[in-house]
């Protein structure tokens, strides 16, 4: 096995490019971002009136949880997270392969998009898994506990993201890398990847929160609540083009290797 030498990945200059590269496809990514933002748009508005018909419930209910309000809750969080992934497909496309792998808004279907949405969703899951027993291993200290064990479970899904990268980029642009390969190709640089995706996440997140709470002083949350929604998905959606553009832009990095 030759194994070409590997050069460390620069933090600055990954996000740099990303930038430079949503911004040049900018009219691609209203282009294809669209059919998703409303899709989401459409999954959210239910999915916000379960999630308060559930807390309702189990607070008249003494904790306990309405079956049929949970299925619902997941059958739309299912729905967003199709919708986004659709949006991830395309936006990977277009950046690798150009406008011509992705015509009109996107809508093609094709066995690529589901096997990176159950790649995706096998991702989440571990997440969920790994964070519902520190959240009971830690909740013996309070909601202390219950932060921990979500900062972790947020820490521990941008990590599989970014270490597995090279194989669900692989599969929405037809060159598939076994899962194994993509985590051996990725150490040693999941760190950087990692603070690389965190500088967008983080400032997406606080922007959000400065928008909703925006809204919240003026009364616009309470007059307008789906145009505050509509706006925070468009910063969802942002953000995620940025994530997006800079994996892409780091993952020839990982086909330097020659096995």
């Amino acid at each position: 096995m030759l194994i070409e030498p590997k050069r460390e990945i620069m933090v600055g200059p990954l996000l740099r490019t990303a930038c430079l590269r949503c911004w040049a496809a900018r009219d691609h990514l209203i282009r294809l971002g669209t059919v998703p933002l409303i899709a989401m748009l459409a999954a959210m508005l239910p999915l916000q009136n379960a999630m308060l018909s559930a807390l309702s419930f189990a607070e008249a209910n003494g904790g306990q949880q309405d079956a049929d309000l949970t299925f619902r809750m997941l059958l739309l969080l299912l729905c967003y997270a199709a919708a986004g992934c659709l949006f991830a497909v395309n936006w990977v496309r277009q950046l690798t392969l150009g406008a011509d792998s992705v015509p009109g808004l996107g809508l093609t279907l094709s066995s690529r998009h589901f096997r990176f949405f159950f790649l995706i969703l096998a991702i989440l899951f571990v997440t969920a898994i790994v964070l519902v027993v520190v959240a009971l291993i830690l909740n013996a200290i309070g909601i202390a506990g219950v932060l921990a064990a979500a900062m972790m479970g947020f820490l521990l899904g941008t990590t599989l993201i970014a270490r597995l990268s090279p194989s669900w980029i692989g599969i929405a642009i037809n060159a598939p890398m076994p899962l194994a390969t993509a985590w051996r190709r990725t150490a040693g640089q999941g760190f950087r990847l990692v603070v690389a995706l965190l500088a967008i996440k983080v400032p997406v997140m606080l922007v959000q929160q400065m928008v909703d709470r925006l809204f919240a002083l003026t009364g616009l949350g309470t007059a307008a609540p789906m145009t505050l929604l509509l706006l925070l998905l468009c910063i969802e959606i942002i953000g995620l083009a940025l994530q997006l553009a800079l994996l892409v832009a780091a993952f020839p990095q990982f086909l330097r290797e020659t096995v």
